[in-house]
């Protein structure tokens, strides 16, 4: 379900949110979302996960029937009399990194394209640390699966790449070579060989997951994604 992430200061107008318990929405693709409904302005709707997360996305990218259910919304809303409302402005709670996550990386990792990014990107994920390398052939059999998985499930899940590359350019083309828009570690960085140690990865491709707080919830998230795409998200999470 490709839509944004979304996380700002808003306005809030008080009102009853006639469907604003947490409930499963889904894409026009099929994917699903757990969260409830926030706010429809104009064509954009924001929902917001039960981890405070919000996001936002067209209403046409919604199935059809949780559209209309969108569009009854701010009918009800619309039919309601105003009286002297109440404006509340006041900063959404934005996720806090988990302390143990937090002590794993940097305060700044790389995006796909060499950006320097705020590891608080990370806050409320589940995280895979995926050890590759682009001279290992086996890492490029089985990358353009982890990239579709991630793309999938890229409001729940993100992967930090601890490349293994004989440098930072062959770091760089091979992320930009098999599309990884997610983030990175520094080329050979203290973090990623403290990374490498704590996790005893011994070959590659190995990915490992943690959960939001920094534990580890496997190290054989190679073979459960291969062999588990549909599920294993939501496995992890168990």
């Amino acid at each position: 379900m490709k839509i944004s992430l979304l996380i700002l200061s808003f306005a809030l107008i008080s009102f009853t949110q006639a469907f604003g318990e947490v409930r499963t929405w889904t894409s026009s693709v099929g994917s699903t979302l757990e969260a409830e409904l926030a706010e429809c302005i104009g064509n954009t709707v924001v929902l917001r996960s039960p981890n405070g997360r919000l996001v936002t996305l067209n209403i046409n990218q919604l199935a059809k029937p949780d559209q209309q259910l969108v569009l009854d919304w701010k009918s009800q809303k619309s039919a309601k009399p105003v009286s002297a409302p109440t404006t509340i402005s006041k900063e959404v709670a934005k996720p806090k990194l988990g302390q143990g996550l937090a002590k794993m990386l940097p305060s700044k990792l790389l995006d796909s394209k060499g950006k320097k990014i705020s590891r608080d990107e990370l806050a409320g994920k589940t995280v895979g640390f995926y050890f590759s390398a682009h001279w290992c052939p086996p890492c490029r059999q089985f990358t353009p699966q982890l990239v579709k998985f991630r793309n999938a499930n890229q409001e729940e899940f993100e992967v930090v790449f601890v490349s293994s590359d004989n440098s930072p350019k062959e770091q760089m083309k091979y992320m930009k070579e098999t599309k990884m828009k997610w983030y990175t570690l520094p080329h050979r960085s203290n973090e990623a060989n403290a990374l490498a140690k704590k996790f005893n990865v011994r070959g590659i491709p190995s990915l490992v997951i943690v959960n939001p707080e920094g534990e580890t919830i496997t190290t054989k998230g190679t073979f459960e994604v291969m062999n588990n795409p549909q599920g294993a998200l939501q496995a992890w999470k168990k």
